[in-house]
């Protein structure tokens, strides 16, 4: 059977580096689910995402990442990120002051200005993470 190198790496770590099954995830121009033998490829990953990544034992793990591209050559699949951690690692508490600032910010902006837009993001990606952690942990969201 055919296996397929994950690699993502952050500025701060490399998240996962070893063989899967398939990779799941969401670019700027749709969704890919990425299998061993996959042709080369280049995408901007969604700024605030999910990969679902199936491992050779058939389980799959997901985990959050934000802003970065991906690249598929030779069998590889390289995701470069700002950001990436799994559903475990999630920090509920920062989470929640990190949306509770964003709201704050946005609430007295206007709404066409570039620090909405920016404090707008930060919202995404907190809301994104709580999701990610509570359907990881079993306490709601989507399956």
């Amino acid at each position: 059977m055919a296996e397929l190198h994950l690699r993502i790496v952050t500025p701060d770590r490399t998240v996962i580096d070893r063989k899967v099954a398939a990779v799941s995830f969401t670019g700027v121009d749709g969704s890919y689910g990425i299998l061993p033998m996959h042709a080369p490829m280049m995408t901007a990953i969604n700024n605030t995402g999910t990969v679902d990544v199936t491992g050779l034992d058939g389980k799959t793990e997901s985990l959050f990442v934000s802003d970065g591209f991906a690249q598929v050559h030779d069998n590889v699949l390289t995701l470069v990120c700002e950001a990436g951690e799994f559903a475990t690692e999630i920090d509920m508490e920062r989470v929640k002051a990190a949306e509770a600032k964003a709201r704050d910010k946005m609430a007295g902006l206007d709404r066409l200005s570039t620090e909405f837009l920016k404090a707008e993001a930060s919202l995404r990606k907190a809301l994104a993470r709580e999701m990610l952690a509570r359907r990881g942990s079993g306490t709601g969201g989507v399956h």
